[in-house]
């Protein structure tokens, strides 16, 4: 074979594979393109769907204002669930959306749970704490006071922990009319008896080395600038809002955690949705793992299921790799876990 047969078989050979490769190339961007086209359609329908949703939960609420109080329980019944229909679709949804989509919805639906909270609050308040026998407690030599009796009493100056009376105020007057407040206490025990806790909200500020135990089944549960305490609690029916908190350990059971502002913490945690935490570090998780009686009943009352929990599922706002795994939480291994909190 003569070279002149050599340089044209070379030529036909590369003329070949360049075309080969640009048919590649153009395939592939095709794909692209469909898969972009793919996700931009998903997305605008869960848009589309979700804030629609919104809008009928919205207007679902305004009618409970005219509505006859009969017919209240049943209004805000089915808007708890629509509520929470929309964060299961938001939940199965992320994996197309894109951090700011995530984010928008995620913060309507606070709102509108919010709005349905204070405004069933108000058409159907709730009863009073009454006075009532203290919790029997296994360790009689420690100290503990059973605060479910009275807890609208406690004083703001009673004792402000790393905080200003200004600060405790407006908490006061943002939370003190719909939800139960311990404030100010260093170094105590306290206990929340299911009989007054259940279906109302709570809220836990300034505490400083104290354990606190809730029996029941909160709304919702607030917990801000608390150092080196313990919380343990049952189901809650809604959220769990964390913000401020240095070296505690928590255990509870909710629907949706929202953890701010935090270092140093372990979560036992059980949520059926996805946690999210923002501006922390060092957040450990592991499973729920406080048990007491009556529990069972409580995760029905919360309407949470024992069989469906996310606790090592954190999405954290201040990262937004998917490639590398957050430096902000951790799973704590199992051999650094509570075993009793008894």
């Amino acid at each position: 074979m003569d070279s002149s047969s050599l340089i044209e078989g070379s030529l036909s050979d590369r003329i070949t594979k360049r075309d080969r490769e640009r048919k590649n190339v153009i395939e592939r961007r095709r794909e692209e393109r469909q898969q972009l086209a793919v996700d931009s359609e998903q997305s605008s329908y869960f848009k589309d769907a979700f804030y629609a949703s919104c809008k009928q939960v919205k207007d679902m609420l305004n009618d409970a204002l005219t509505a006859p109080t009969s017919a209240l329980p049943g209004i805000f019944d089915k808007a708890n669930k629509e509520i929470q229909t929309l964060k299961n679709y938001l939940s199965q949804s992320k994996m197309f959306l894109k951090m700011y989509d995530i984010r928008r919805a995620q913060e309507n639906l606070q709102l509108l749970e919010n709005e349905a909270s204070e405004l069933e609050l108000k058409l159907l308040p709730k009863k009073k704490f009454g006075f009532k026998a203290r919790r029997a407690v296994k360790k009689p030599i420690e100290k503990v006071h059973d605060v479910t009796d009275g807890l609208k009493d406690l004083k703001i100056s009673e004792g402000i922990v790393n905080g200003t009376t200004k600060q405790n105020n407006k908490l006061s007057s943002k939370y003190g009319d719909s939800a139960y407040t311990v404030m100010g206490k260093v170094d105590d025990q306290l206990v929340l008896d299911a009989e007054n806790v259940n279906k109302n909200d709570v809220l836990l500020s300034d505490l400083l080395r104290c354990t606190v135990r809730i029996y029941g089944t909160p709304s919702t549960l607030h917990m801000i600038n608390l150092k080196q305490c313990t919380i343990l609690v049952g189901p809650v029916a809604s959220s769990v809002f964390i913000h401020d908190c240095t070296e505690c350990q928590f255990a509870f059971a909710c629907q949706q955690l929202r953890l701010h502002s935090s270092t140093d913490c372990t979560i036992y945690l059980h949520v059926t949705s996805r946690a999210i935490i923002e501006d922390c570090t060092k957040i450990r998780v592991a499973p729920y793992n406080w048990t007491y009686e009556d529990q069972t009943s409580h995760f029905n009352l919360a309407g949470l299921d024992p069989k469906v929990n996310n606790w090592n599922c954190v999405d954290d706002f201040n990262w937004l790799s998917s490639e590398k795994h957050s430096p902000n939480w951790s799973i704590l291994e199992p051999e650094f876990r509570v075993k009793s909190w008894d």
